[in-house]
């Protein structure tokens, strides 16, 4: 177990579960709980590795894959599997191939950022508007600084339009893109951690007007080159003597490879990078004891934990994500661009480091099965207790039950929605078991103490915490079995803002609407007789609310399902597309015709162009009343989830 609270007492539950683990251990050869650690030498590594990559690229078909292991100042391994280019047939070559690293580049800039506040021309903790050209809204008492930016803590709601372009000229400078794009505050500073994109391209800002230069430049100068890392690029595209050595992007769809065009990061030091295995290896030694990058109290203060959502999880260290692989403490950073997938892991009581990088999509999951796998081999530990629910486990678990929405998620615009693709549904089995759905794939946990799980089979923990005007924050550790949990808190949506209210208000309408139609129709043409005008127009809208209503939902999911084959994304990724205009105005004709609606009731039970007589019996007229409320449901929904904005 990590952190203090593990280490500490164990609660009364826990007492039998304990004694079952001892007498397991005094019956059970040792060889059998745990694996002897194979030597970390370049032969076992060279084996290892050998075995498991051409077997992942096969498996998960990825072209090619590059992998560099350090230790201290020493490298002990750098190789390339498969093709760097299928179509050239070209081969990867650790020292030579640049491949994307997304994300990973993130810790470039936390780097450049700590150099700076180790110079004192940045500190952690002022204001960032000291060293902007241009105010961040004071939308909260309490400012944002650096050490809020280095722990994505900053409280910016997470827009996704901008992030992946594919045209240079959809990538702006620095500058103009931190102004341009500059997101809402939705969280005071230091409260709730939200992965921020944005939030590492203003900290790049203050490095840039910091140094006086452009922040590749100083890259450039103050990182690569004292490094030796003369394989490495922030440009997008590298520039052209590095270019004929980038790796190629690929998706693997109807049984063929797709090659996927250069794409551009918006915000370029969350993601631009280009690198070389083995100059991601001097990178990665730069961060251990003896790097020349900071100084030794530099690096124990970027190394040492600074926020986490729950103390009992992991936490965030400045820059550095943190995990427990086999009861270790691992500082890493994952990246994805697409078709590149990269992830990058320090040991640091161990000063052993890891990176490896694939260039097709299938290595979102490949990056962290190699690093369970490289720790099982090299680091391992005892097989976990299995765990059963504890007495009262479920009544224990029903304060926690519910839906919640990821805090990295869209607040002002029309991505908001989208949060319901990513929601987590945290429900309770008979026994008391917590069952976590995330996306469609439900993961088993078991109470271990108040508030905090571990999952059935791993040791991997989740854990529930109280958040001010929503309830019950929810926050897994450094090992998800969810990567959309990672480095961020979800928090407990309202009611009305669950996926089943959401869906069955718009589904259920639309279901009523279009039974509410056939029924009039049927019933006209059984009574052989026409209705009075104004009753009729006033089936007809009703009828046209439902048509609405009905090409918005066809709209809507048109949208979502036009996937673009090569990057395996919906087009709207990338940019608007002439479906959203139409998607975008159709809640302005729904809010016209509700609100005809709601006049039109008024007007049918007051018999308003009927002699003043109802336009139906009372049930008619109950029914139709119905459909209102069930009409305002509807443009409630779309108000709520931003919808009802002008296109354009």
């Amino acid at each position: 177990m990590k952190g203090r609270t593990r280490q500490g007492s164990t609660p009364t539950f826990l007492a039998g579960v304990t004694l079952v683990a001892l007498l397991f251990s005094l019956f059970t050869p040792l060889a059998a709980r745990a694996a002897a650690a194979e030597p970390l030498d370049p032969a076992a590594l060279g084996a290892f590795f050998d075995d498991l990559l051409p077997a992942q690229l096969e498996e998960r078909h990825i072209p090619g894959a590059a992998v560099a292991v350090v230790r201290g100042d020493e490298l002990l391994l750098a190789r390339g599997y498969g093709h760097a280019d299928l179509e050239a047939r070209r081969p990867v070559d650790p020292e030579h191939t640049l491949f994307r690293t997304g994300s990973v580049a993130k810790l470039i800039t936390w780097t450049a950022v700590m150099q700076h506040v180790e110079q004192g021309t940045l500190d952690l903790h002022a204001d960032v508007n000291t060293y902007l050209d241009f105010a961040i809204p004071a939308t909260f008492p309490a400012p944002i600084t650096l050490a809020h930016l280095l722990t994505h803590t900053a409280g910016f709601e997470d827009v996704g339009e901008g992030l992946f372009v594919l045209t240079p000229e959809a990538a702006p400078p620095l500058g103009d893109y931190v102004r341009a794009r500059l997101p809402a505050r939705v969280f005071p500073p230091g409260a709730v951690q939200a992965y921020s994109n944005y939030g590492t391209a203003l900290a790049a800002y203050l490095v840039e007007r910091a140094a006086g230069e452009s922040f590749d430049t100083y890259v450039a100068r103050r990182i690569f080159a004292p490094l030796g890392m003369a394989r490495s690029s922030l440009q997008q595209p590298p520039a052209a003597e590095l270019a004929a050595d980038l790796a190629a992007g690929y998706r693997f769809h109807d049984g063929g490879y797709l090659r996927a065009d250069f794409v551009f990061i918006g915000p370029a030091p969350a993601g631009a990078l280009s690198a070389s295995a083995t100059d991601m290896a001097r990178f990665l030694r730069a961060h251990l004891p003896g790097g020349t990058l900071l100084q030794a109290e530099t690096l124990a203060k970027m190394q040492r934990r600074q926020f986490a959502p729950e103390p009992r999880l992991d936490g965030m260290a400045y820059g550095w994500m943190e995990r427990t692989s086999n009861d270790r403490r691992v500082l890493y950073h994952r990246g994805s661009i697409l078709q590149f997938n990269a992830g990058l892991y320090l040991l640091p009581a161990e000063q052993v480091g890891l990176y490896v990088v694939y260039n097709g999509s299938g290595g979102a999951a490949a990056t962290d099965e190699l690093w369970r796998a490289f720790t099982d081999r090299f680091f391992p530990a005892g097989s976990p207790v299995p765990l059963a629910p504890p007495a009262g486990a479920a009544e224990r678990l029903v304060p926690y039950v519910g839906e919640y929405h990821l805090a990295r998620a869209e607040q002002r615009g029309g991505g908001k929605v989208l949060r319901l693709l990513e929601a987590a549904h945290v429900r309770a089995a008979p026994d008391g078991e917590l069952l976590l759905m995330v996306e469609g794939k439900t993961e088993p946990y078991i109470e271990v103490e108040p508030a905090l799980y571990r999952h059935r089979e791993r040791v991997e923990y989740l854990a529930f915490f109280p958040v001010e005007g929503t309830g019950y924050g929810l926050a897994l550790d450094g090992n998800p079995a969810f990567d959309t949990l990672t480095a961020v808190t979800a928090l407990r949506a309202p009611w009305y803002a669950t996926t089943p209210v959401t869906v069955l208000t718009l589904l259920g309408g639309l279901l009523l609407f279009t039974l509410s139609s056939i029924g009039w129709l049927v019933a006209g043409l059984r009574r052989r007789q026409r209705q009075p005008a104004p009753a009729s127009a006033a089936r007809l809208l009703a009828a046209g609310f439902g048509l609405l209503l009905f090409a918005f939902v066809v709209v809507f999911v048109a949208i979502l399902a036009d996937s673009d084959p090569t990057y395996g994304v919906p087009r709207i990724f990338f940019g608007p597309t002439p479906m959203l205009s139409i998607l975008l105005l159709l809640p302005w004709a729904l809010t016209v015709a509700a609100a005809a609606l709601l006049l039109t009731t008024g007007l049918a039970w007051l018999g308003v162009g009927n002699g003043w007589t109802p336009y139906w019996g009372l049930a008619g007229r109950l029914q139709y009343a119905g459909l209102t409320l069930l009409a305002g449901g509807v443009i409630g929904v779309l108000w709520y989830w931003n919808l009802l904005v002008l296109p354009g």
